[in-house]
């Protein structure tokens, strides 16, 4: 059964890699963090996910990451994305733009509130963190 489970995981991971690291950039091209953005936005939508929770499960379901929520403030709420495919990434890839539209998405829901996301790599520390703005 876990030999099963890990030969899933491992092919989730694959399809992530060959989709986003890959064949994305090379038909977007230069507006791959733009789209990727809204489209993290509208997945946001489509799933329905409307709270930190949601986006986490789902973070993890997708094999995104580990999601931590760091600091909330009345104006912005700071996450963390860490774990091996954090950290696979960081070293081929420096865009978490789909992720970023997604907690865009879920925390504007959550908090009713008009909200930005942007994102930042943590070398050192193999994370990244993204800060949601609300306005």
């Amino acid at each position: 059964m876990q030999e099963n489970l890990e030969q899933v995981n491992e092919h989730v991971y694959f399809l992530n890699q060959l989709y986003r690291d890959f064949l994305l950039p090379e038909i977007l091209g230069e507006d791959t963090a733009t789209i990727l953005y809204w489209a993290g936005k509208r997945i946001s939508r489509h799933y329905n996910i409307s709270s930190f929770d949601d986006l986490k499960e789902f973070f993890e379901v997708a094999e995104f990451g580990n999601l931590e929520k760091k600091k909330e403030k009345r104006t912005s709420i700071t996450f963390s994305l860490n774990g091996q495919t954090v950290t696979d990434r960081i070293n081929s890839d420096n865009t978490f733009s789909l992720e970023s539209g997604m907690i865009a998405e879920a925390v504007e829901k959550e908090f009713g509130r008009t909200t930005e996301c942007e994102f930042s790599i943590i070398d050192k520390e193999k994370k990244v963190q993204f800060i949601a703005r609300l306005s």
